[in-house]
C-alpha cells in the first residue's frame, strides 16, 4: 500500500507540472519608455490589473518580447498596423501569449501586425510594432499574467513597478507565473 501511494504521488506529480516563475523586462528598448497604467487606468482610474507601457510613438519597431530567455508564444494578428481603437479580436487587437501550466498565461495585446504568425519560441525579440490595434487609446504595449482567465497583479508589485518608472527593455518590470 505505502509502495502504490509512492507511485501515484509520482504520478501526480509528473502529470502536473509545477508553475514557474520567469522574468519580464520592459518591452520598449527606448529609455523614454514608461510604465503609464498598473492596477488601475492611468493610475488612479478603474481596476486595469496589468501593466500599459509607451514611449509615445506608434508603428515603430521599439518593442520586444518582455519575457528573458526562450519561450514558445502564439501570435493572435489579423488587425493591421493601427493607432486608433477598434474591435478587432475582441479588443485586444494583434496580441501574443505564453501559456504556462495549471492555468497560467502571460499575455502582451495592442501590439502592431507582425510579419509572422502563428506559434513561435523567442527570447526577447521583436514582437510587434508599439501601436494602438483592439480597444486601446494611445499606442503601448499592454502585459497582463493571468490564472484561469484572472488578472493577477503580484507579478509586477512584488518587484515594486509602479506609474512613471521605466519600461525600458534592459530594466525588470516583473516577475509574472507561467
Amino acid at each position: 500500500m505505502k509502495l502504490a501511494s509512492l507511485i501515484l504521488i509520482a504520478l501526480v506529480a509528473f502529470a502536473s507540472p509545477a508553475a514557474i516563475a520567469a522574468t519580464a523586462r520592459g518591452p520598449i528598448c527606448d529609455t523614454r519608455a514608461r510604465v503609464g497604467s498598473t492596477t488601475y487606468y492611468s493610475c488612479s482610474g478603474s481596476y486595469h490589473g496589468a501593466l500599459d507601457m509607451s514611449n509615445g510613438t506608434c508603428n515603430s519597431w521599439n518593442h520586444r518580447g518582455m519575457l528573458v530567455g526562450s519561450r514558445y508564444y502564439r501570435y493572435y494578428g489579423g488587425c493591421g498596423q493601427s493607432c486608433s481603437a477598434t474591435s478587432c479580436n475582441g479588443g485586444a487587437g494583434n496580441y501574443v501569449v505564453v501559456s504556462g501550466s495549471n492555468g497560467w498565461q502571460f499575455r502582451q495585446l495592442h501590439i502592431g501586425a507582425n510579419g509572422s504568425s502563428g506559434s513561435k519560441t523567442c527570447d526577447r525579440c521583436a514582437l510587434g510594432l508599439v501601436s494602438s490595434t483592439g480597444q486601446s487609446y494611445g499606442a503601448h504595449v499592454h502585459a497582463d499574467n493571468r490564472r484561469y482567465g484572472t488578472r493577477m497583479t503580484a507579478w509586477y508589485t512584488s518587484v515594486g513597478t509602479t506609474c512613471g518608472r521605466s519600461a525600458y527593455c534592459g530594466n525588470v518590470v516583473g516577475n509574472p507565473t507561467l
